[in-house]
């Protein structure tokens, strides 16, 4: 199995934080848990648009930052993120 270069982890460190802020918004009342855009929905969304950015500023394709396993464990990381916060914020 091959390592995660840094950029990859900081990925999936943002997926985390992601995770985190929409637990947040959800406790606050600001997301709804069962509305038409789950969380699980906006953290995958969000998890897009800082690919978008981070690949605009610098200067690449947005697809050739990050690898498609830090992808999908940035996203599984984000919504574990968001169950636990459910559950014990």
């Amino acid at each position: 199995m091959a390592r995660l270069s840094r950029n990859e982890l900081l990925f999936v460190a943002l997926g985390a934080v992601l995770g985190a802020v929409v637990a947040y918004a959800v406790k606050t009342g600001l997301v709804a848990p069962n509305g038409a855009l789950p969380p699980f929905a906006i953290v995958l969304i969000g998890l897009g648009l800082v690919e978008l950015v981070a690949g605009y500023a610098a200067g690449r394709s947005p697809g050739t930052l990050v690898g498609m396993p830090a992808r999908f464990l940035a996203f599984v990381v984000g919504v574990c993120v968001v169950l636990l916060g459910g559950k014990f914020a």
